[in-house]
């Protein structure tokens, strides 16, 4: 089970260079903004439709909902396949999925709206004396090493660690206990290799503690930190928080298929201390109206100013395109998750166009080849975000 569900993004860096290639390649002929004449109703789009459903249908998937927006206006909805399979029950635009590592978006977007708010400093210590948490986790003395941690090196993901037992993720173990038990057990017994600030290194657990940040700061819960901030000035009504097991479905939310060695686990793990790190479970038409608020463009409002914006999406200096839980490159501003049967996305492109995606089921990253899945998904968003553009009608479906 722990070596399922530890953090299996060795793909990570090697896919976002793969699109940087990919977004210097846009066909010039198809980059073109202009819409179709205005109509009340969608029409369906066989062009988008036949992509959407050709990887589906490769890849063993169930499901998946679309939604696309162009110059801010939501252009094309579209739901696909099964919501369940047992049941027969088909997708809907209104059905709710987990977003997995999406997640650590909104996280990272609540972190910045702090420091915007005057309340932190990405530069500020976590542990310690004179750290945001205090000395309120843990049993022993913390080391120099986590003393040196700051709110900045948790969403760039350079800490340097919080791994156990052979590199694994800490976030992993100990699934049984409540997050205090576990957050005191993580410093007690997780390891920082590398000096904070000098590695990058993927690990879920630090988006974890930026959640903890948020409730000791903000004085509420992680979800009603974001619903008062930023879901509900956004009209975002379907975004809740994951719950454990089948028994915890949210309402309209989908049944989930894992494959290979994550068949099984779709349910089987506790999901629950996820919140910071992969706990969102929305419609990817607010998905994507959530995305349109993070974009830095005047289409549609924004939750941030200018100055947060640039802190929002810059990278560090190990890794200058992960910004704080969002990738930027390019042209593109985007970000992935993956779960047992979770597969999801959204995708901005600077020109004009953005994307989510989700699918109620996932390829099987214990294996080999998910990096070959995880690039198809890449070129299915790329290829809808840069070709085709004048295909779509002039309606606004927010």
């Amino acid at each position: 089970m722990k070596t399922i569900l530890t953090n299996k993004f060795q793909f990570f860096y090697a896919t976002i260079l793969l699109l940087a290639a990919f977004t210097s390649c846009i066909d010039k002929e198809d980059d073109q903004l202009d819409m179709r004449k205005p109509t009340d109703k969608q029409e369906d789009l066989a062009v988008i439709d036949g992509k959407i459903e050709t990887f589906l249908s490769s890849n063993s998937i169930p499901g998946a909902v679309l939604a696309i927006s162009k110059n801010g206006k939501l252009v094309y909805k579209k739901a696909y396949g099964l919501a369940d399979v047992a049941s027969q029950e088909k997708m809907t635009n209104s059905h709710r999925l987990r977003v997995a590592s999406v997640s650590k978006t909104f996280t990272g977007l609540s972190i910045v709206k702090l420091v915007q708010d005057g309340k932190i400093r990405l530069e500020d210590k976590v542990f310690g004396e004179d750290g945001i948490l205090g000395n309120e986790y843990g049993t022993k003395p913390y080391s120099d090493r986590v003393k040196k941690v700051t709110v900045q090196n948790l969403l760039h993901m350079t800490t340097g660690g919080w791994v156990v037992n052979g590199n694994r993720d800490a976030i992993d173990y100990k699934q049984e206990v409540s997050n205090k038990v576990f957050f005191d057990w993580m410093l007690d017994n997780a390891t920082l290799t590398f000096e904070p600030g000098t590695q990058y290194w993927y690990i879920n657990t630090n988006y974890f503690v930026a959640a903890r940040i948020i409730e000791k700061v903000s004085g509420k819960s992680f979800y009603n930190f974001m619903k008062d901030n930023f879901l509900d000035e956004l009209g975002i009504k379907s975004a809740v928080m994951v719950k454990n097991g089948l028994a915890g479905k949210q309402s309209n939310e989908v049944t989930y298929y894992g494959l290979g060695g994550t068949k099984g686990y779709e349910y089987n793990f506790n999901i629950e201390r996820r919140d910071g790190d992969a706990g969102i479970v929305i419609s990817a038409e607010d998905l994507l109206k959530f995305a349109l608020a993070i974009d830095g463009k005047p289409s549609r409002p924004d939750i941030l100013n200018g100055g947060s914006y640039s802190q929002f999406i810059k990278g560090s200096i190990p890794n200058p395109q992960f910004g704080i839980g969002i990738l930027s490159w390019g042209d593109v501003r985007s970000f992935y998750g993956a779960l047992p049967g979770t597969r999801s996305s959204y995708m901005i492109h600077n020109n004009g166009m953005a994307i989510s995606l989700i699918f109620n089921g996932n390829a099987d990253y214990t294996g080999n080849n998910y990096n070959n899945f995880a690039t198809a998904h890449e070129n299915l968003l790329i290829d809808i975000l840069t070709k085709n553009l004048n295909i779509y009608q002039d309606i606004d479906q927010f």
